[in-house]
């Protein structure tokens, strides 16, 4: 797995993690809603780890980003509805997705350049 791929992914995974867990804590979330924010930072970090030992797992990491841009987009809009809306953290949120949106590209682009080589 290409070194600042790796990197960025653990990266993410852990403000990702830090950053949930700072919402709940702060918060009123009830935590079983954070159950799939966990899973998706967890499954980034050990596919992460998974990909640098043994690269077709990189197959798998588009996956977990595209999940992650889908909680984050949902979590967007639900703040952004005009009539339940919350308003909070919007542009966080944008930084979010724009971050995890870079993930994607890059792992699919990590993907891609070791699939041609081997």
């Amino acid at each position: 797995m290409a070194r600042t791929m790796y990197y960025y992914t653990l990266f993410c995974a852990l403000i990702l993690a830090i950053g949930e867990t700072l919402v709940v804590i702060n918060t009123e979330k009830y935590w079983p809603l954070s159950l799939d924010d966990y899973l998706a930072v967890a499954a980034l970090a050990i596919l992460a780890q998974a990909a640098k030992a043994k690269p077709k797992w990189l197959a798998m990491l588009p996956a977990v980003w595209t999940f992650i841009i889908g909680n984050l987009y949902a979590m967007l809009f639900t703040r952004l509805d005009p009539v339940t809306g919350s308003g909070e953290r919007i542009g966080l949120l944008i930084v979010a997705i724009a971050a995890a949106a870079v993930g994607l590209i890059g792992a699919i682009q990590t993907w891609r350049k070791q699939s041609a080589s081997s």
